[in-house]
C-alpha cells in the first residue's frame, strides 16, 4: 500500500480497476445473492425473488427481516432397472399340444346321445376300474367325433389277464386265438366289441396282475395308456362307421388307410377326450424322447402297409411314429380334417393291394393337407428329432399352409 500512495492518482485508479476485473462474476454474484438478507421487511411470510434468489420475510430476534430461502437441489438419479422375466422356452411337444388344445375346447360343448352299452367285467376287476370304464365309454359318445356310431350295439369286455379276457368275451366272440391280449376292436356280427386286458396296458404284455398292482399299476403313465386305449379301440369302430360301413360286422376296413394313421389318430383323439374328461389341457406323454428314440428310423413309409419289426418286439404304428405324425396333422388342420381324410378312405383298396406305401392315398392326402406324403414324412422326422434334441421347430411348422 505504501507503494500505491507514492504513485500518481491515475496510476492508483488504474491498478484498482485491473484488480476488480480479475473477479467480476464472484463479486456480482455475492452482492446479488445477499442483497436482501438481514434487511427489514413489513409482513411475515412475504416472499420475494431478486435475480433468481428467493427470500422470505421471517421474524428474527423480535424483528421482521428478509432471509434467503434455501433451495434444495433435487438430484434426479435416473436408474433404469431393467427387470427381465425369464420365460422358459416351450418344447416342441408343448407347442404342438398347445395348438391341439384349441381343438379340444369345442368338444367340451358337445352333448351327444349316449347309447346303451353292455359291459362284462371279470370278477377281479375293481369297482374303481368299472366306474372308470363306464366314464370313458360314455364320454366317447357324448364328446367324441363319431355320433353315427351311437345307432349300433356296443359292448366292452374288461379283464386283468388273458384267460379272463377269453372267458369274459365268450358270450360275444371267441378270442382264445388272439394270443397275448392287450386291447382290441372287432365286429362280432351283432356288437361293435372292445376287448381290454387292463394289466397289459398298465404294466406291459405278459405282466401278472398281482405283480402289476404291487408295483403301482404302472404309475401315471400306466393309467394314461390304459384310459387312452379304451377310447382308442372305440374310435376304431367310429372310423369304420365314418367310412360308411357297419362297424358290428367282421371286416378289414381299417386297412384302407395307412397303418400309422389308423392307430395314431385313435391315440390323439383319445388324448383329446381325456383332456375333456379331466377338464385339463391336452397332453400326450407318449410324445417323449424315449418313444422317439425307440422308433427312430421307423418312418411313416415303413409303417404304412405293415408293422415295422423292432428288436424288442414293440410297435411304432401308434406310439413312437403314429402319434408324432397325427399330432402334426391335428395341430395344423384339426381333428375333423383328419376324419375327412378317413371318410374318403372308403374308396381306397385294402393295404394288401397297394402298389407302394402312398400311391393309393397320396392324392387325397395332398388335397386335404397341402403337401405330398414324402414331404410330410420329412416333417414327422423334424418333429421327432426336435423332441429328442430339445431343439425348436421352424416358426411356420404348425401353420396350415401349402408345403413343397
Amino acid at each position: 500500500m505504501a507503494n500505491l500512495r507514492q504513485r500518481p492518482l491515475w496510476r492508483q485508479m488504474l491498478a484498482m480497476t485491473a484488480f476488480l476485473l480479475m473477479f467480476p462474476a464472484a463479486s456480482v454474484h455475492a452482492n446479488t445473492r445477499f442483497a436482501l438478507t438481514g434487511t427489514s421487511c413489513s409482513k411475515s411470510g412475504l416472499t420475494r425473488t431478486v435475480r433468481g434468489v428467493p427470500y422470505r420475510c421471517s421474524r428474527s430476534s423480535g424483528t421482521l427481516k428478509w432471509k434467503m430461502v434455501a433451495v434444495q437441489k433435487s438430484s434426479t438419479t435416473s436408474s433404469t432397472s431393467s427387470t427381465t422375466t425369464s420365460v422358459p422356452r416351450q418344447t416342441a411337444a408343448q407347442l404342438v399340444a398347445e395348438k391341439i388344445n384349441a381343438y379340444v375346447a369345442p368338444m367340451r360343448l358337445r352333448n351327444q346321445p349316449i347309447p346303451v352299452i353292455e359291459y362284462r367285467f371279470s370278477p377281479s376287476v375293481s369297482e374303481e376300474d368299472r366306474v372308470m370304464t363306464r366314464q370313458l365309454a360314455e364320454s366317447f359318445f357324448k364328446y367324441g367325433s363319431f355320433p353315427e356310431l351311437a345307432s349300433y350295439r356296443s359292448a366292452i369286455s374288461v379283464s386283468l389277464s388273458n384267460a379272463e379276457a377269453v372267458e369274459t368275451t365268450a358270450p360275444w366272440m371267441n378270442v382264445s386265438s388272439w394270443g397275448n391280449i392287450a386291447g382290441g376292436y372287432t365286429g362280432t356280427g351283432t356288437y361293435a366289441l372292445v376287448v381290454q386286458n387292463y394289466t397289459a396296458h398298465r404294466c406291459g404284455t405278459g405282466s401278472v396282475a398281482s405283480t402289476c398292482a404291487a408295483n403301482g399299476n404302472g404309475g401315471s403313465l400306466g393309467r394314461y395308456r390304459l384310459r387312452v386305449n379304451v377310447l382308442h379301440e372305440l374310435s376304431h369302430g367310429g372310423k369304420v362307421a365314418r367310412m360308411g360301413y357297419d362297424p358290428t360286422q367282421v371286416n378289414f376296413h381299417l386297412d384302407r388307410m395307412p397303418m400309422w394313421m389308423a392307430s395314431g389318430i385313435s391315440n390323439i383323439q383319445g388324448a383329446m377326450l381325456i383332456a375333456v374328461i379331466d377338464g385339463a389341457p391336452y397332453s400326450n406323454p407318449n410324445i417323449s424322447e424315449s418313444e422317439a428314440r425307440r422308433c427312430a428310423g421307423v418312418t411313416i413309409s415303413k409303417i404304412s402297409i405293415s408293422e415295422s419289426q423292432l428288436t424288442n418286439g414293440g410297435s411304432c404304428r401308434g406310439t413312437g411314429t403314429g402319434d408324432f405324425a397325427n399330432e402334426i396333422l391335428v395341430a395344423r388342420f384339426g381333428l375333423d380334417k383328419v376324419l375327412e381324410f378317413i371318410a374318403g378312405c372308403r374308396n381306397m383298396p385294402l393295404r394288401s393291394q397297394w402298389q407302394d406305401w402312398s400311391g393309393s392315398w397320396a392324392q387325397s392326402f395332398r388335397e386335404l393337407f397341402l403337401q405330398s406324403p414324402e414331404s410330410f414324412e420329412r416333417d414327422v422326422e423334424t418333429y421327432r428329432d426336435a423332441v429328442v434334441s430339445g431343439s425348436s421347430l421352424p416358426s411356420d411348422f404348425l401353420d396350415a399352409k401349402s408345403r413343397p
